[in-house]
């Protein structure tokens, strides 16, 4: 029977262009797992660290960036690992940077590239990633004291 694992976290790096979102989508490297696909910041949970935690110490890691404005996505993306027979179950932070910053790749990427929604959905391959955007673009891209509900950290 599959196990239910919560020890991920997808975290999306987002920035407002005039009135609209852009994400941060990275490439993998060709010759790593999942080579040559495009996808937002996703990693392992370290024991006793929070989701927050893990989602701000694997952008820094894959992106070189630090030091943002945290959200709740209100979504938790869910996988079925077949290599452990388990649901991994990540809950979805959005993570707002602030005008146009420096992105510095990590060892697993080779390009970087800031997204409007749908541009972002077509390059994305998992349907929970492509659901994860439409779902923040709706949540928090109005702006508004409303994404204050979702704000954490």
């Amino acid at each position: 029977m599959p196990r239910i694992i919560a020890d991920a976290v997808d975290a999306y790096v987002v920035r407002r262009n005039h009135s609209r979102l852009e994400y941060l989508l990275l490439l993998r490297r060709g010759d790593a797992a999942l080579g040559n696909t495009w996808q937002a910041v996703h990693g392992s949970v370290r024991p006793n660290e929070t989701a927050s935690e893990a989602a701000r110490r694997l952008i820094e890691l894959h992106t070189g960036l630090a030091g943002f404005e945290a959200f709740s996505a209100d979504f938790i993306n869910q996988v079925y690992d077949h290599t452990r027979d388990a649901v991994v179950l990540a809950p979805v932070l959005v993570f707002v940077a602030s005008g146009r910053i420096p992105v510095h790749l990590g060892q697993e990427f080779t390009e970087f590239a800031w997204c409007q929604r749908e541009e972002a959905i077509q390059r994305l391959m998992w349907s929970g990633q492509r659901w994860a955007v439409r779902h923040i673009d709706e949540l928090l891209g109005p702006g508004g004291a409303e994404n204050e509900f979702y704000r954490i950290d």
